[in-house]
């Protein structure tokens, strides 16, 4: 599943921008260190965003996106028959009507 993380970048002309990276979330879960997936999410931001010098992503942020696909990969609240997007938008109708 393609995904995307927004990060801080340090541009060749020394301005800061955040952007998004995008990535197959299989290819981030075969990686086993977490040095390695933080190394991972820099080196798909400087491929995408070719005048960057510096990405900045920590272990503080990988935790979050973690956290966040995780939540995504969890289908413990659908009902057997349900696609991804009738369980989204179930989801929204509560929280927008709480």
């Amino acid at each position: 599943m393609e995904y995307s993380v927004s990060v801080s970048v340090l541009k060749d002309d020394k301005s800061e921008e955040e952007v998004e990276v995008y990535f197959e979330t299989e290819d981030l879960d075969d990686i086993a260190k977490i040095n390695k997936k933080i190394i991972f999410i820099k080196e798909q931001a400087r491929k995408q965003y070719e005048d960057t010098i510096k990405v900045y992503f920590t272990r503080l942020d990988l935790k979050k996106l973690q956290k966040e696909i995780d939540d995504i990969n969890n289908t413990s609240g659908w009902y057997n028959d349900e696609t991804y997007n009738e369980f989204t938008r179930q989801e929204e109708f509560y929280y927008e009507n709480l």
